[in-house]
């Protein structure tokens, strides 16, 4: 009984601990996301920027995005183009709207991996305007994400080998 005890114990303190050290770590990383100037271009959708933050090597943006015309807009993209201290273009990430109705607002939302960002350019554009290439591994849209049966069925394999793997050795 005394070990039962005994263990309960040290699992409650590990427990306790792991808790604690997750807690700690996720603010001590949101403290880091400093936030940055942006500017919105003029366009036929109103874009409000809600959060626009990074720090040293990555950031997001999250914003609304309100159909204000009296048609029903479809074939655009909020183009995100990150630039350092000197306007150095560090790189472009592309939202796709998706079909918006008149007065209609939907959220957007966009991580980067670049290093120094300082401002934050952010305009609509039309799904013509993109150049060709620039979408490749674009993962911000969960629709643009295509997950095949075959990918999730092969990482349960390579689960289930290395775990076995494991009893065997």
């Amino acid at each position: 009984m005394d070990k039962m005890k005994k263990f309960f114990k040290y699992f409650l303190i590990l427990a306790i601990v792991y808790v604690i050290v997750n807690i700690s770590s996720f603010f001590v990383l949101k403290s880091t996301y400093n936030t940055k100037e942006y500017t919105i271009s003029e366009s036929v959708l109103n874009i409000e920027v809600t959060e626009a933050k990074a720090t040293f090597v990555n950031g997001y943006v999250k914003g609304l995005v309100k159909n204000n015309t009296d048609s029903v807009i479809s074939n655009k993209y909020i183009k995100l183009d990150a630039f350092s201290k000197r306007d150095v273009l560090l790189g472009t990430k592309y939202v796709k709207i998706n079909d918006l109705y008149p007065g209609q607002k939907t959220d957007f939302e966009s991580s980067f991996n670049y290093e120094q960002v300082d401002n934050i350019k952010v305009s609509t554009i039309d799904v013509n305007e993109i150049e060709e290439g620039t979408l490749d591994f674009n993962f911000d849209n969960p629709d643009d994400v295509k997950i095949s049966w075959a990918i999730i069925f092969g990482a349960f394999i390579l689960l289930v080998s290395n775990n076995f793997m494991w009893v065997l050795l």
